[in-house]
């Protein structure tokens, strides 16, 4: 279209230019007709003569007109020459102006990549310092707090009555709690940063891992685990761990209150994406309140009933996100809930046979 609209002008002037030498040629001619005749036959008598000279005339209007045609002719081709060249020279000249405008913008582009980048180092400097202040200078105060709390229970217990025992047992829970929302701090930070080091990874045996961590931890339960083998996705080892325990650790959790506790690991689809399913039959939660799941430090249900810090699977959406995949989770209350991930096409399989 650009081009077009760009040649129009000088097609339009070309054929006006056309149509004038047309019409400049059809007078000359009427005219040169009529009037070498009539001037012929005034003049001469003899009908010989008057041939030769009709002929003399006819070369003469024969030289005439092509001269006349090499005068508008070359009229013409210079002033389509010079309107190409006009054309040219503007074309140019915006030429010239985009890049110039394209340089600029470039420029205020690089300057602004260059700003942020200089204000994410510095963010990430205070999220490093932040996270070091956690995990050491939070941790000394609730370590003395636990520990001298814990000894006056051991040491002084006959010196103690009922509602201060309960004051250092409440004291004791607390900085336990304290402690896991530090860790749960900690990993979600850690979470969104860092290079990630993809490579196939197993998926089943990091998850056959973790449940028997989770059995170890906690004997006297009968749970239900079935895990596809041979699970492979292309991740990062460390991070997707990290999230495939969180969300091993809450199907865990949620399923203490259940008759006949199930877990399964297995293969499924995310729109046309391969993708992973944790599914199990515990607590479940209201979809109505589903926008608050992936919430750092929202919960969905009542801390004496299921005791978390609600950073979990923020933890996980962060993680996954990073990754390029997405993550998605359906639930019926009292039924069980099931969490889907996947990675970008082609990235979690099934290891060959």
């Amino acid at each position: 279209m650009t081009g077009t609209s760009n040649t129009q002008p000088i097609r339009q002037a070309s054929s006006r230019a056309a149509a004038r030498i047309v019409v400049t040629y059809a007078v000359f001619a009427l005219l040169w007709i009529l009037v070498s005749d009539q001037a012929l036959m005034l003049v001469f008598d003899d009908p010989a003569t008057l041939v030769q000279a009709s002929i003399i005339k006819g070369w003469a209007f024969v030289l005439v007109t092509a001269a006349l045609l090499y005068f508008l002719v070359s009229r013409l081709v210079y002033r389509i020459e010079l309107a190409a060249e006009k054309d040219r020279i503007n074309r140019r000249r915006k030429a010239a102006q985009f890049r110039a405008h394209s340089e600029q913008v470039h420029a205020q582009l690089e300057q602004r990549v260059a700003a942020r980048t200089v204000e994410l180092t510095a963010a990430n400097r205070e999220l490093d310092a932040f996270a070091y202040a956690v995990s050491h200078d939070l941790r000394a105060p609730l370590r003395a707090m636990s520990g001298f709390s814990e000894a006056l229970i051991e040491d002084h217990a006959d010196q103690l009555h009922d509602e201060a025992r309960q004051y250092l047992d409440q004291i004791i829970l607390a900085s336990r709690r304290m402690n896991e929302l530090i860790d749960g701090i900690l990993v979600l930070s850690r979470s969104t940063r860092g290079t990630l080091e993809c490579r196939d990874i197993n998926l089943s045996e990091l998850a056959e891992r973790q449940i028997e961590r989770l059995r170890k931890s906690d004997p006297e339960r009968r749970v239900a685990v079935e895990i596809e083998p041979d699970l492979v996705m292309h991740a990062d080892p460390a991070t997707i761990e990290v999230a495939l325990n969180n969300l091993l650790e809450n199907a865990w959790k949620y399923t203490r209150r259940t008759d006949n506790p199930r877990i399964q690991v297995k293969p499924t689809a995310l729109g046309s994406d391969p993708a992973i399913c944790i599914e199990d039959n515990g607590a479940g939660f209201d979809m109505a309140h589903a926008d608050k799941l992936f919430k750092a430090f929202q919960r969905l249900h009542r801390q004496d009933e299921f005791p978390g810090t609600g950073i979990g699977l923020a933890t996980v959406e962060r993680i996954i996100h990073r990754h390029g995949g997405q993550i998605e989770a359906s639930a019926n209350p009292g039924k069980g809930a099931r969490f889907v991930f996947s990675l970008p096409a082609n990235q979690a399989k099934k290891d060959p046979e």
